[in-house]
Order: structure tokens, then sequence, then C-alpha cells
């Protein structure tokens, strides 16, 4: 009977499957026969005896078990969504990659872009062809024509440019990881904090849906505690397995103190974290030195094999890295960055890639001023130079001085305000003017020009109408010498009787739409014929001045410019990561702060790593000894513009002048020496040699030149007179229209 009613020790699961009927049919039995004082002596007995247990209700099992089962399932569920909305199930690795995979998406989408406008671009230029060969175009459409060939072959060199240098992402830091799993962290909660809400919100509106709904997370959280969710980090998802997006191999070498994975490094000071540390605390010692700046670049992402060649400069220090994976643009691009952990000012650290080695990026770490102190601006005495002889513009970081041939060169010169833009063109007329075979062309619509070198000019234009008559002559000018030059010449010979033209032409965004294009032309076409552009404006993007005309300029400075400027000047869409850092400089505020004005990048003939430069710095007490100095010597000077009259030619110059200054003052009959004097002075820099002369000095010297230039032309006639009708006291001195005009039919007979 033991066997039937009392199932020993061994639990109910473990039964033999032929027992359990047994004991279900067995067992109620007793119970129903026997009297409640029987049954209580009775289970007294089999508890006591450990033989017999009593049964519990099989609905209140089964209600007490769900119940346990559903609270169990409703646990796991909330520690599976407390696990997802901390991003604990995403690794490190995932989020990295999802961070890398958004620059890999920037940069097919501006691939995607440059592709969709050259496709664009292509489209045009067949519809105007197509145009052209049915009947013509216009000049509009022919101008639409060229520039679409222009804008094409941009394209096409940036597709080219891009096709050619692969995907280099910048590798995230930590802390920008652990800032991106915090953003998600906050969707996340956001996003269960929504459904919450919105839940209970449908069941307050709509019971019974609340009542299914209620039901479904009953049902959810009974099936979930069979099936318990595994709280570890998913695998990362199939899109993110691409190879652009894999993880760069970490460095294991350190160039001042190597350590193997896993090693804590030793300490290289008392207190030393192990952590990057401001390089002023390495004093003068290299090693201290190539371990900061080592720490600095591991610290962001980058894959650094070894710091070598560091050596410490009067201004800073100067160290060589060397990257085991990337491009040398990944550590350009994190230079802000490097500025902030090396404890430096704002553009501090430096860098300029190696072309001749790949993977290593020359830094240099700024802790003085690199230019201090500054060498004085060279001198140049009257007539002592030749615009064959290259010029030095100032020194650079490395102290070599930046020597540049200005003969048959376009050159543009880009500035924000502040940026110094003035001192350069300082030192260029400084030294054009100096030279025995070049003239310098004054066009400013400012009225500013040259400064106390704008007496130096052979040409100067301030306003409008003088503004085309100069860029007319030039361009005219360049087409002569073209045209005179022989099939076996190719470029036009500078000698002192010929000499190089530089039509120097500052704030061309104010310049009119027309001028814009002459100067544009005069670019393009003068420099075989050495008639060239010095072009400076403070952007290098407003209206024309863009990069479908930068290739035309074979001399590009960059003072403190704006980042938009950049890859447009260089003529290249990496130009910043190659180590072309102009918008990094400081314009100077004012004069109680330089900042950087002054400084610049250039990219001339042999000029062609991304290394900070000085101009030289020329004042204005100096700049106006120097003109004095060479308006006595004798400047330069050129043949008066030529007329539209077909026999004007054959014209005395100064008869010509004459006749125009009257013409500018509207044709008065009479007309005041001194307004004569200010027209002449216009035309060329021979006529400004007695400024510094008191007024009526100055008036006797120029008439005395004005008298003798007309002798030379047989005019003995043509003299000043004085208007007693004006001034009765001190009669004022003049020339009459009437007997500037008489003087041509005699000179033409």
């Amino acid at each position: 009977m033991t066997t039937e009613t009392h199932p020993g020790p061994a639990p109910a699961a473990t039964a033999p499957l032929t027992t359990a009927p047994v004991q279900l049919t067995k067992t109620p039995g007793p119970a129903a026969d026997t009297d409640p004082q029987t049954a209580a002596t009775a289970g007294k007995d089999d508890a006591d005896s450990g033989e017999a247990e009593a049964k519990p209700n099989p609905i209140a099992a089964f209600a007490a078990g769900t119940t346990r089962r559903t609270g169990e399932g409703a646990r796991l569920i909330g520690q599976w969504l407390a696990h997802w909305a901390s991003t604990a199930d995403q690794s490190g690795d995932e989020i990295r990659r999802r961070l890398v995979a958004a620059q890999l998406e920037a940069y097919t989408e501006r691939r995607t872009e440059v592709e969709d406008a050259l496709g664009k671009e292509h489209k045009k230029i067949v519809r105007l062809e197509e145009e052209a060969s049915d009947g013509g175009l216009t000049q509009a459409q022919r101008q639409q024509l060229v520039l679409g060939r222009e804008a094409a072959r941009r394209l096409e060199k940036t597709l080219k440019d891009m096709t050619k240098a692969k995907f280099s992402p910048v590798q995230p830091t930590e802390r920008q990881i652990a800032r991106a799993r915090s953003f998600g962290r906050l969707r996340r909660g956001g996003a269960l904090i929504g459904a919450a809400g919105g839940a209970a919100a449908g069941a307050v509106n709509a019971p019974p849906a609340g009542i299914l709904a209620l039901l479904a997370a009953t049902g959810l959280a009974w099936w979930t505690a069979a099936h318990p969710p595994r709280l570890t980090h998913r695998p990362v998802p199939p899109e993110l397995l691409l190879p652009e997006l894999d993880p760069p191999a970490k460095s294991v070498t350190v160039e001042a103190q190597a350590e193997a994975p896993g090693e804590e490094p030793q300490p290289l000071f008392p207190g030393d974290t192990g952590k990057p540390f401001p390089i002023r605390d390495a004093d003068d010692d290299p090693r201290l030195a190539a371990a900061c700046i080592l720490r600095a670049l591991v610290d962001e992402g980058l894959a650094v094999g070894s710091v070598t060649d560091v050596t410490r400069e009067k201004w800073g220090w100067k160290a060589t890295a060397h990257l085991t994976k990337g491009k040398p643009s990944a550590l350009v691009l994190r230079l802000p960055e490097l500025d902030v952990a090396l404890g430096v000012r704002t553009g501090g650290v430096m860098a300029q890639p190696q072309t001749a080695a790949a993977g290593s990026v020359v830094l240099r770490v700024l802790l003085a001023d690199p230019f201090d102190p500054m060498p004085p601006h060279p001198v140049h005495a009257p007539r002592s130079n030749s615009i064959l002889r290259p010029v030095n513009l100032g020194p650079s970081l490395d102290g070599t001085p930046t020597q540049v041939t200005l003969a048959g060169q376009n050159i543009m010169v880009i500035a924000v305000s502040g940026g110094g833009k003035s001192q350069i063109v300082r030192n260029l007329v400084d030294y054009i003017t100096s030279c025995t075979d070049a003239i310098a062309l004054d066009i400013d619509p400012t009225g500013r020009g040259f400064g106390p070198l704008r007496r130096l000019a052979a040409m100067r234009a301030y306003d409008e109408e003088r503004i085309d008559e100069v860029l007319d002559w030039a361009i005219r000018e360049a087409e002569i010498r073209t045209e005179q030059m022989g099939d076996d010449v190719d470029n036009w010979q500078i000698t002192d009787a010929s000499p190089a033209v530089f039509a120097i032409v500052d704030e061309h965004p104010q310049l009119t739409k027309e001028q814009k294009a002459k100067v544009i032309q005069l670019s393009r076409i003068g420099r075989k014929a050495r008639v060239t552009v010095v072009l400076l404006s403070q952007d290098a993007t407003s209206d024309v001045v863009g990069d479908a005309i930068a290739d035309t300029f074979g001399i590009r400075i960059m003072l403190p410019s704006r980042k938009a400027d950049v890859p447009l000047v260089v003529g290249s869409d990496t130009a910043i990561s190659e180590g072309w850092m102009p918008h990094r400089l400081t314009p100077s505020p004012g004069d109680w702060d330089p900042a950087d004005a002054g400084c610049f990048y250039i990219i001339a003939p042999g000029l062609r790593d991304p290394i900070l430069r000085k101009a030289t710095h020329l004042d204005a007490p100096t700049a106006t000894l120097r003109t004095q100095e060479r308006l006595a010597a004798g400047v330069v000077t050129l043949t008066p513009e030529p007329v539209e009259d077909g026999g004007a030619e054959n014209l005395p110059p100064i008869l010509l002048a004459l006749r125009e200054a009257f013409e500018k003052h509207g044709d008065p009959d009479f007309l005041l020496t001194d307004h004569v004097l200010e027209y002449l002075a216009t035309t060329g820099s021979q006529w400004c040699q007695w400024d510094a002369k008191e007024p009526a000095d100055r008036r006797r010297e120029a008439v005395k030149e004005i008298a003798r230039e007309l002798k030379k032309a047989g005019i003995e006639n043509l003299k000043t007179v004085r208007r007693t009708d004006l001034d009765k006291k001190n009669p004022p001195s003049g020339y009459r229209l009437a007997d500037i005009e008489a003087a041509f039919p005699a000179v033409q007979d």
C-alpha cells in the first residue's frame, strides 16, 4: 500500500510515468471517505513521518504558478528595456562604425553631387553645341558655353581627385563614442517615455483597447519567463561590416617609451598619469616632448607608430609623426583638438604632410612668435633691380627666405580685413618700382591705392571712368605685344624700353561687372605679353573671383582668410587636409594687436609646400622717403595711351594729355595750371616728382617741364596765361582751350 499512497522521497517530476495515474486515482479516495477528525490525524501522522504530503488545490496552484511566471517575465522585460534604453546592447565598435558610416555617407553624397552636377553641365554643353550647329549662338550663349566648359573641366578634375583619393575617415575618439552613446540613451529614453504616455492615453480614451493591450502584455511576460533574453552586446549589423568601416590598427610601439599591449605606461615624471600633458611641461627635453606629442595623437584616435626627429626650435618644437594606417589628412583635421591637448594657442599646431613619405607628417608646435625678431624690410635703391630677378617677400617658419620671380606671373592675394593685404601690396610695389624694366598700374575703386607709394605708379585709376581707361590700355598693350611677337618667340622680351606691366587691382569685388570681365580677360591674354594682373580681394568666392580663374594665377598668396576660400585658391578640394591652414590665422583687430597680420601661405613656382611665412614690414614714413628718392632719380614711364582717332598716334603725347585734361573737367574755356597738373599726375609718375615742394614751386617746375615737352614737339606758342579778371592781386595761371585746339592743326601740318 505504501507504493500506491505514498510517492516516496523523490519529486513527482522524476517519478515513473506509470505511477502518476495511480496516485491521481488513489489519493482522493481516503480523503473523501474519512471524516475531518480522522483526516487531520492522518495528515499530522503523515507530516511527522515524512511519508505523506497534503496536495494543494490544482486551480490555486496553477494560478500561483502563472502569477509567479508572469511576474518573472515582467521583471525580465524591464531588465531588457533598461538594457536597450542604456544602449548597452550596442558595443563600442558598433557605435564607432556608425560614426564612421556617417562620414562615408557624406563622402558618397559629395561624390554623387559632383557626378550629378557634371552630368547637368554636359547636358547644357550638348544643348548649346546643337544650337550652335543649327543657327549660331548669341554673345550671351557663347559666354555661357565657355563658362559651362570651364565648370565641366573643374568638376571632372574634382571627380578625378575624389576617385584617386580613397575614403579616409577620421576615427572617433573614446570621448566622441561616449558622447554618441549618451545621445543614443536620450533618444531611446524619450522613445520609451513617449510610448508609455501613448499607451496610457489610449487606455484612458479606449478602455477595451487598453484591456486587450494589458492581456497582450501579460501574455508576453508569461512567454518571456520561459524565453529569457540575453543581456549582451548584439552582433554588429551586416550593413556596418563594410571594409571602409573597419577600425584602424592600434600602435604598439612608442618612440619615447615603448609599451606592449596591456602594459601600464611607465611614468615619465613624478605624478605622470599616462595621459596627454601640456608640452610646456617638457621644458627642453626631447624625450618628454616626443611622448607628449605621441600621447596627444594616440588619444585622438590616430594610428601613430612613432614620433621622431624631435628638435627644440626658438619658437617651440618640431617633430615628425609616422602613421601606421590612414592618411595624413586625418591628422591635419585633428589640429584644433591637438591645440587643446598640447596646451598651445589656437592655430599653434601646424602640420605639413611629406610627399616623399606618405605616412609622415612634420609637426610644428608653436610656443612663441616664430617671427620674432622679424628681419628688416630689404633696401631697394632707385633703379637698382630687374623684374627678372627674384624678390624676397619674407622669411618662412624654417628661416628660409621666400624667393619669388614676378615677371610674367598673374598674382592673387586673398586676405580678410586685418589680414595684412596692404603690407603685401606695399612690398610688391616697392620692388616693382625699384626695377628699371617694370611699371605698376594703380587701380583701386576705393581711392586708397598704393598709399605712400602711389606717386610711383605709371598710371592711377580711382574712379570708374579712369579704371575703364587704364584696363582698356592694358588689354590693348597686351594685344599689340602679342601681335608683334614672332613665331619663334614664346614670351615678350622684357627690357628697359619695353618693361613688364603689372595692373594691380585692389578691392576687386567693388569693380563693375564689365571691369571684372576686363580683369579676367587681361589675366588670360597678358601673361605671355608680360602684362599681368595683381588681384587683391577679401575673398575668393565673390562673383567671378572663383576656382574658374584661380588657375590663371601662377602666384597665389593667402593671408588670414576664410575657410571656404582655401580650396578655391589652392585649386584642390583637399587643400585643408594637405596642410594649407590660412583660415586658422588670426587677423589683426587693430593697431594694438597685430595678431597674425602679414603671415601668409604661398603657391608659386618652386614653392608648393604649406609652410607659414611672414611678409617684412615697410612702414609708411620709410615708404614716403623711398618715393621721394625714386622720383628724384627718375622712374620708368610710359607712352600715354592712344586715342581712338586714326591719326592721333602722330600727335605729341603732351598735347594729347593737355587736351584730355580739359575733357576731364568738362571742356572749360580756361583751366587752372593746378587742375592740369592733377590730371597729368594720373598719366605718369614723372609729373609727381615735385609734389614735395611748395605749391608755387611745384607749378613753376611743372610748367617748365610742359614747355620743354611742347618745344620738343615743335610747339612754342602754347603758354600759360594769367587771369587778372579772376584775381587782380594774385592772378592764377592756366591754359586756354582755344590755344590747345589751335595747336593741333599746326602740328598736323
